[in-house]
């Protein structure tokens, strides 16, 4: 509705910055109440679901800027149940991270692997853009979170970049109490 008043005071400033406000924050609202409706639906509660909408998002992401990218996920096609925490804890991480990639890194190219190894689950997002030094980053609220929800999963979370190197995002997710193979 937003949307429409806007186009209807035709661009008067005053009003037109307000109401584009409102519209980009009822959209990631929109969008964060479906990722927290997915992650706690019983019914996609196995790794293929998690494979598909990170695939889908990255999708939508990546294309919509040029970006091309790699998307390998393998086993995942095999039944391996998540809980509802985990899924969207690693959910959440991914996004940040495509996130920061399509903000900062200036990148032609990423490359995302996502597996199950030694009873982790193992996600790697790797780009080819400007890098940075991870000593001089802000400690802004992006990387923050991400830190807290690998803490809260237990799991490592690397963050390797350098200045002209691209960066490498890697997740490793115990998940020897959390999964059950069907």
């Amino acid at each position: 509705m937003s949307e429409v008043v806007r186009r209807q005071v035709d661009g008067a400033v005053a009003v037109s910055k307000p109401l584009s406000t409102i519209a980009n924050t009822s959209r990631e609202l929109v969008e964060s109440m479906s990722d927290i409706v997915w992650a706690i639906n019983p019914n996609r509660d196995n790794l293929s679901d998690l494979s598909q909408r990170m695939r889908h998002f990255a999708s939508d992401l990546l294309t919509a800027h040029d970006i091309e990218f790699r998307f390998d996920a393998k086993d995942t096609e095999k039944t391996v149940k998540l809980d509802a925490q985990l899924r969207r804890q690693v959910f959440l991480i991914f996004k940040e991270s495509l996130n920061n990639i399509v903000r900062h890194s200036g990148c032609a190219n990423v490359n995302i692997e996502l597996k199950i190894e030694n009873y982790h689950i193992a996600l790697t997002l790797a780009d080819d853009g400007r890098g940075f030094d991870p000593a001089q980053a802000s400690q802004g609220h992006g990387l923050m979170s991400m830190r807290q929800r690998a803490k809260a999963l237990g799991a490592n979370l690397d963050i390797v970049s350098g200045r002209d190197k691209g960066t490498v995002v890697s997740l490793k997710v115990p998940l020897a109490h959390r999964m059950a193979l069907a």
